[in-house]
């Protein structure tokens, strides 16, 4: 049966494939039109269709395609991959990620210590500088952000990541001392520049309010010149940042949803660099004209997230069903092989505490049907997946679809704008969604998804899932300081959390920014974010 499918597997996307191309020939479809005049042009020849004013006044600017309507960029409860790119150059944690490595490294700390990974003494850099003129930044800062997030009032999903700290102080302006409630050995992350460890302005918050998230100040290396939720965010460099000023002037993150139309703008010299290829063919397109490929691999994995408050869902054996019914490994080959392979796990393979001795899940449709029957479901059941209406109904939700209607499954999809959709995820309020939560520590996935402290809407835990045995195995986890013994412990966490499924491991994902020749120094770390600081324009 399963040679039967994957041949199926085929002619659905040939039929897809024949259905598209039909689509771009059409006479009336003016991005076709423009794919074909654009084909013609070499990389060098867009490079110098674009910036020209920008040349002749000496300035760098960088023009890069965004690809979604932005949802704000507070720290406390920022949301999405692009979003964050942007919060990631204008704010600064106390530590940072080396792009290359993925290490911790010193940002507004220059330095810390620990004797027992209970307390935490960081040492701040003087001298440094808030944007927009709010001064220096000092110790008062940290205080303030990181009790912020901590605070109910702020409604972040990220507060339990700051549920460990039993104090933080500030003995002087450049000192910081931070007391935990059990050891961390991984505390380094939790105040990295990511999500709930960007330091901001307590008086740039009190200023704005709810819109805050509209006019980020940071101390990064980039501030916000312009914001335009449906054209363009402008940002130029902080001349006072410090590391010095960035090569580059200013960049125009120009808003292109479609993905034929953002491969076209390179192509034309309209843009520099895209942000986020995900579509194969025109990958090939660009990587045939000679523009340069910056990409990851193997960065993070996207997760089913099944809401087990729902009846059917609730049951270990519906979910395993759904596991076996999808061949994701063929879909991922038939649609984008260089962009997604199946995932095996909830941790990426070259995180610590990684382990391949869990539940596997290869397809097998006759044994998903078993599990259905066993659950009580012999006849299947109808449910509800959460989506985006910016991307649709994608050719793989199609596949996913049909894979699932062969064992009795009908998956219907739910589509509503993205601020809607991401919402409805924070607050738990499906049957079934999608997650994918890029992280270098381990400890940042596992606690977002499993423990109840995090259960939404307080936290990532969106599947609402608590088990006492993992969340003490979890814990204990955290606590260790022998990293030998706190990778075992993860290992147990794995083979807990895959036997009873609560989020389904679908794709592991590559990603591409595809830009012209002449821009270097893009280097996309495995959070997905680029540091535009060290990119620059020959």
């Amino acid at each position: 049966m399963a040679r039967s499918w994957r041949l199926r597997i085929g002619f659905m996307l040939a039929g897809l494939l024949l259905l598209l191309a039909a689509c771009s020939n059409s006479g009336s479809n003016s991005e076709g039109k423009n794919a074909g005049a654009a084909a013609t042009l070499t990389p060098t020849a867009a490079a110098s269709t674009g910036g020209d004013t920008a040349a002749s006044s000496g300035e760098k600017v960088l023009k890069v395609r965004f690809y979604d309507d932005p949802a704000g960029f507070d720290p406390a409860t920022i949301f999405r991959i692009e979003n964050e790119n942007i919060a990631f150059n204008i704010y600064s944690g106390l530590t940072t990620y080396d792009s290359e490595s993925g290490k911790i490294i010193p940002d507004l700390a220059e330095s810390w210590e620990t004797d027992d990974n209970r307390t935490w003494t960081f040492h701040l850099r003087k001298g440094v500088q808030w944007q927009k003129g709010y001064g220096e930044f000092t110790s008062a800062d940290v205080v303030y952000s990181y009790n912020r997030i901590k605070d109910p009032a702020a409604a972040s999903p990220y507060a339990a990541e700051f549920g460990n700290i039993a104090s933080i102080e500030a003995p002087d302006a450049y000192t910081v001392v931070i007391k935990l409630k059990t050891p961390d050995g991984n505390f380094l992350h939790q105040v990295a520049n990511y999500h709930q460890g960007q330091i901001v302005k307590k008086e740039v918050i009190e200023k704005y309010g709810d819109q805050a998230k509209w006019n980020p100040v940071g101390t990064g290396p980039f501030e916000v010149e312009k914001i335009d939720p449906s054209s363009e965010i402008v940002l130029v460099r902080h001349e006072g940042y410090y590391q010095g000023p960035a090569p580059i002037q200013k960049i125009i993150f120009s808003i292109i949803k479609d993905e034929a139309t953002a491969t076209i703008a390179l192509q034309n010299g309209e843009v520099d660099v895209v942000m986020r290829s995900n579509v194969e063919e025109n990958l090939d397109t660009l990587e045939k004209a000679g523009f340069k490929m910056n990409h990851v691999d193997n960065y993070a994995a996207s997760l089913k997230v099944f809401n087990l408050n729902n009846p059917i869902l609730a049951k270990k054996e519906v979910r395993q069903a759904w596991a076996y019914a999808v061949d994701f490994q063929a879909i991922a080959e038939g649609l984008s092989p260089r962009l997604q392979t199946a995932a095996k796990s909830i941790l990426m393979d070259w995180m610590e505490g990684y382990s391949e001795n869990t539940a596997q899940y290869a397809y097998d449709p006759d044994k998903a049907k078993e599990l259905l029957a066993k659950a009580g479901y012999p006849n299947g059941f109808t449910i509800k997946q959460d989506g985006s209406s910016a991307s649709g109904v994608t050719e793989q939700m199609q596949l996913e679809q049909e894979y699932l209607k062969a064992v009795g499954i009908n998956l219907e999809f739910d589509l509503v704008d993205t601020p809607t959709y991401n919402q409805k995820r924070n607050d738990g309020d499906f049957e079934v969604s999608g997650r994918l939560l890029p992280a270098v520590n381990p400890d940042t996935i596992l606690f977002s998804y499993l423990h109840p402290d995090n259960i939404a809407p307080k936290g990532m835990n969106g599947a609402r899932y608590d088990n006492p045995e993992l969340t003490k195995t979890l814990e204990a986890a955290r606590a260790e300081t022998d990293p030998d013994k706190r990778s075992q412990l993860y290992e147990k966490v794995q083979q807990i959390v895959m036997d009873d499924l609560p989020y389904l491991p679908t794709y592991n994902s590559n990603v591409y920014w595809p830009s012209k020749p002449n821009v270097d120094g893009i280097v996309i770390n495995k959070l997905a974010q680029v540091n535009f600081y060290g990119v620059d324009i020959k």
